[in-house]
């Protein structure tokens, strides 16, 4: 994976800040800052790139006064399936737990 998420960014952030940064740390790009409200998106020549950018800047370097976060980009996809704990097929499973008593807190434990 060469397509890199540059997180926790101020609202100020330009392409021309993050492309200084990439410079100085020595890390090529393969195409422009793709710069939203916070985060950006940018590809790396290769994957071992990626990983130095990523070693090299994450959390090491501040912008605007915020630690950039930089991580391997994970499409949206693929970024829900992981938050709702499916499985590859696609579907997950809901356990629902009912018939348990409520217990009730006043200064001790009473049972019901």
């Amino acid at each position: 994976m060469n397509k890199l998420y540059i997180g926790n960014l101020g609202e100020n952030a330009v392409p021309s800040d993050l492309e200084s940064i990439f410079k100085n740390a020595k890390i090529p790009v393969s195409g422009p800052f793709l710069v939203k409200t916070g985060y950006a998106f940018v590809d790396c020549p290769d994957e071992s790139w990626a990983l130095k950018a990523i070693e090299a800047l994450s959390g090491k370097v501040e912008l605007h006064g915020k630690l950039m976060e930089v991580e391997h980009s994970v499409p949206k996809r693929q970024r829900k399936k992981m938050s709702t704990g499916s499985l590859e097929s696609g579907t997950y499973y809901r356990v629902k737990i009912s018939g348990r008593p409520v217990v009730r807190w006043k200064g001790e434990l009473l049972l019901p």
